[in-house]
């Protein structure tokens, strides 16, 4: 009998259940799944002018418009959340944020441990350092007053000395030099170093066997020394001068130069030998160079162009070409499901015109 008992529960009930089971997990099953996690998703960012900053107490950029355009595209709820660039990339490898934007650059090292968007922006790296327009008398005098500078500037002393006292001497009683010590000495002095220098003006003319003879070691030795020792003197000049200026990448070498930790720029800098100073924010390493306590500050060109257009002082200038060229990306957890229907809504911004548009407000012209 088809209503026989299985035991408390009829046969007919048994199946008519299991029936129902099978039927809802056929419809599950045939269900799209979704592209996004149950929202509001989590949106970390870094302070990136003009990819992100604070503006009358909101947050604003480049950055914030590109992700409200892609979350609109797919109806996403979100929530957003400021932290420093370290701590930003932190939480993106724990998991605990959806997506992280902060002009991130997209590398082979960050692949390992993160999952990236397309790249929605080119960028790369610029110098920004104190202007140097002239060598200025302090630094001048520094570096003339060493003790090896100094040692040559006495021995010129000393040598225009002795060679002034012997044609002064031989000179004595007649007309070319006076015969009193003052101002005879100096009249000596002046035809050694007439004679040293080359010019030879031919006002004093010495008129002894003498004092030809010292006239003769003047010309002979006097000259060489003189070339010698403003040599020296010059090549002091020219290292400050190189020392204290900055026109590219590889004057950076041995410098102290301020830029976000973590960021690619470190990399750089320390293959470079420079002395990196690590900031959490770029407006810190600004104000670093400012107070002239580094000298000069690497960061992403964005960033450094911003700060030279809005804020920079007069005596700030960006030098040398940009370099290391770099494609920023939307950082997310590895194996994040967000990843396909970012990309989706990246391409068709770019297709529409949406991304020309946010291009245009924050920059200018055409990516």
């Amino acid at each position: 009998m088809f209503w026989r008992r299985a035991g408390d529960k009829p046969v007919a009930q048994t199946v008519w259940l299991a029936c129902c089971c099978l039927l809802a997990t056929v419809a599950a099953m045939g269900q799209e799944p979704s592209d996004a996690p149950t929202p509001p998703l989590r949106v970390t960012v870094a302070t990136f002018p003009p990819l992100v900053m604070e503006r009358n107490a909101a947050l604003v950029g480049f950055d914030l418009d590109l992700w409200k355009a892609v979350a609109t595209e797919h109806e996403w709820q979100y929530t957003v959340e400021e932290t420093t660039f370290p701590d930003l990339l932190a939480r993106v490898r724990r998991g605990e944020t959806d997506v992280a934007l902060a002009g991130i650059t997209i590398t082979e090292q960050r692949e390992t441990t993160l999952d990236f968007s397309h790249q929605y922006l080119e960028s790369g790296l610029h110098i920004l350092a104190r202007k140097q327009t002239k060598l200025r008398v302090f630094s001048a005098m520094k570096a003339l007053l060493t003790p090896d500078k100094l040692r040559w500037v006495f021995y010129l002393l000393l040598f225009i000395a002795l060679c002034g006292h012997v044609l002064w001497l031989a000179e004595r009683g007649e007309s070319a030099i006076s015969d009193h010590y003052i101002p005879g000495i100096f009249e000596a002095f002046w035809c050694v170093i007439a004679t040293m220098t080359t010019v030879g003006y031919g006002d004093i003319a010495p008129r002894t066997l003498l004092g030809r003879l010292a006239a003769f070691g003047v010309m002979i030795v006097g000259i060489a020394f003189f070339g010698v020792a403003l040599a020296q003197l010059s090549a002091g000049l020219a290292v400050q001068q190189f020392e204290t200026e900055v026109t590219s990448l590889a004057d950076l070498r041995d410098k102290r130069v301020a830029t976000v930790a973590e960021s690619t720029s470190v990399d750089i800098l320390n293959d470079i030998e420079a002395t990196v100073v690590p900031v959490h924010e770029i407006e810190d390493a600004y104000a670093m160079i400012h107070r002239k306590e580094v000298d000069a500050v690497v960061f992403d060109a964005p960033a450094i162009r911003y700060y030279m257009a809005q804020a920079a002082p007069k005596d700030m200038e960006i030098v040398g070409p940009l370099f290391d060229h770099q494609y920023y990306g939307i950082a997310m957890p590895e194996g994040s499901p967000l990843r396909e229907p970012i990309n989706r809504a990246l391409l068709k911004l770019r297709t529409s015109g949406a991304y020309d548009r946010i291009y245009a407000k924050w920059f200018g012209g055409q990516p």
